[in-house]
């Protein structure tokens, strides 16, 4: 993976860590935030049920206070009006109350006063009822609501005791019931309490899109139906305020996340992917032009950038040392291929004059020696062969200026192989009293120009040393088709000699027909031994034999 593509996983890894920080952050603020409403609403719910508790308990001191009298007793029995007025109807204001009942023992009302509601409700509605008076009985000091034309009433009953009856173990002799009216007055006190918004619905009610904490409580009757439901709703303000500060924290981390990114990703950018296409175009073009700006960098990237211009300087340095060891090398090559030339052409001049040059001179030498002996009794024959020799010196005069110029005398003109052979062969007859004898073949494959010059050379130096060296008196030259492939026969009748002594002694002559052989890639095969002459074969490869 490229450093670059790295980088980018890396910050969207980055981007994946903060977008998860950011959930975890909203999540701690919503459960911080609901931990937070769930204790509020536990303390607004304990509030909210000890004002109730104190609220009602003016009512429940009123019925249990007056209940738990001996003149209340005795009203039973004299129905005072007078005292009724004094000691109840008088009371209803101080107590906070809006309605007080007097029920005999069997449930029938013997006295009721009200303020503030419908006088009709003077007369108790549940009095003299089996089911209320049982209930009576079963909860003395009994709680309950009860839904009216006046609005909604808060009961309180207590059983009436005379008042010594402290532990309130007597037989009840009647029921004092008081009541509230939770009008607009009382759910005002409720809301400044609470600082809550108060309201009563029936029950089953169900607030829709309420915000805020919202507390129900059911109001039941005496048989414990649910006659209203209480709902208070409460906007905490602390919610509220932590919901700000949650929020601007949270924007305050997304922006500072936001801001780290971006610097992360022109920093990046800026300071490490920059650099490095700039190392990556110069090294894709082998050029320190784009690291003009990068090497002043005071960083690992400046470094770098030096080393890459250093490594080039280094590069062109080699280039060039490279170029001049490659000139001389190509140099040292040519002037080897030069003295390997001019050492071929000193071996090949030194085999040529010693094979052509100094053999005809020889030969020409060896005539003129024949010829001072004729002079006296045959001057014919010494007249032919001076003008044989005279021939003779001046073809090896026009050979050495050939090997002087550099060329092949042979390769000039060329006649035919067999018409050279025979011309050779005549003039070496004319300048020695010897004889030469040539045998040829028509149906012999013809020689390329390069073995034609070999072998005439060849036949010159063999004639020559079978005349110096063997003294021969008589030579056989053949040139026919042996095994498919042209073949060169030299055979005299002279001394002979031991081919490997004259090999171990160091002469040229043998040494120079085996070069030659193997120069062309023909065979050469002598036999030789003392006393019985020298016979020498040289067998041309037909593949080379070509015109």
């Amino acid at each position: 993976m490229r450093i670059q593509n790295r980088l980018i996983a890396l910050l969207g890894l980055l981007v994946v860590v903060f977008a998860v920080s950011l959930w975890l952050l909203r999540s701690t603020h919503e459960r911080e935030n609901q931990r937070m409403l769930a204790e509020i609403e536990k303390e607004r719910s304990e509030l909210l049920d000890r004002l109730l508790k104190l609220t009602g308990l003016s009512l429940q001191s009123f019925a249990a206070d007056y209940s738990l009298w001996s003149e209340m007793v005795d009203f039973l029995a004299s129905r005072d009006p007078k005292w009724a007025e004094v000691n109840l109807q008088a009371s209803l204001a101080n107590f906070n109350a809006h309605g007080a009942w007097v029920l005999r023992t069997d449930g029938t009302q013997i006295y009721g006063t009200v303020r503030d509601i419908y006088a009709d409700y003077a007369k108790l509605p549940m009095a003299g009822n089996a089911d209320f008076l049982a209930h009576l009985r079963a909860q003395r000091f009994s709680h309950f609501f009860l839904r009216t034309g006046s609005g909604l009433l808060e009961f309180r009953t207590a059983p009436i005791q005379p008042s010594h009856d402290t532990e309130r173990t007597s037989e009840p002799r009647g029921w004092l019931l008081v009541a509230r009216l939770w009008g607009p007055e009382h759910q005002t006190t409720l809301q400044g309490v609470l600082e809550s918004d108060i309201e009563l619905h029936p029950p089953g009610h169900v607030d829709a899109g309420t915000q805020g904490i919202v507390l129900h409580r059911p109001l039941l009757d005496w048989q414990g139906a649910a006659v209203a439901q209480l709902h208070v709703r409460h906007l905490a303000q602390m919610t509220g305020l932590l919901d700000r500060e949650n929020a601007t924290e949270t924007a305050l981390f997304l922006l500072f996340g936001v801001s780290m990114l971006f610097f992360a990703i022109i920093g990046v950018s800026r300071w490490i992917v920059q650099p490095l296409r700039q190392l990556e175009r110069s090294l894709e073009t082998a050029s320190p032009s784009p690291l003009a700006q990068l090497r002043f960098a005071r960083d690992e990237f400046g470094r770098l950038a030096q080393l890459v211009e250093n490594s080039f300087a280094q590069r062109q340095t080699l280039e060039r040392e490279v170029e001049v060891r490659r000139r001389t090398e190509e140099a040292l090559r040519q002037s080897q291929a030069e003295l390997r030339s001019a050492a071929d052409l000193r071996s090949r001049l030194a085999r040529d004059l010693h094979d052509g040059v100094i053999q005809s001179i020889y030969a020409a030498g060896l005539g003129l020696e024949g010829i001072r002996a004729l002079l006296r009794h045959d001057p014919d024959t010494a007249d032919r062969r001076l003008v044989a020799a005279q021939t003779s010196l001046n073809q090896t005069i026009r050979e050495v200026r050939s090997f002087i110029q550099g060329l092949e005398p042979e390769e000039s003109e060329r006649p035919d192989f067999v018409q050279a052979l025979r011309s050779l062969i005549q003039t070496l007859q004319a300048l020695h009293p010897v004889q030469l004898r040539l045998h040829t073949d028509a149906a012999t494959a013809p020689l390329s120009a390069r073995e034609e010059v070999h072998a005439l050379q060849m036949v010159r130096e063999c004639v020559s040393n079978a005349l110096r060296h063997g003294e021969a008196r008589g030579i056989d030259i053949v040139f026919e088709t042996l095994q498919g492939a042209p073949a060169l026969q030299i055979r005299d009748d002279g001394r002979g000699f031991d081919p490997v002594a004259a090999r171990a002694s160091g002469g040229s002559g043998l040494a120079n027909l085996a070069s030659r052989a193997a120069e062309i890639g023909a065979t050469l095969t002598i036999d030789s031994s003392p006393g019985k002459g020298t016979g020498i074969s040289i067998r041309f490869n037909q593949t080379h034999s070509v015109p």
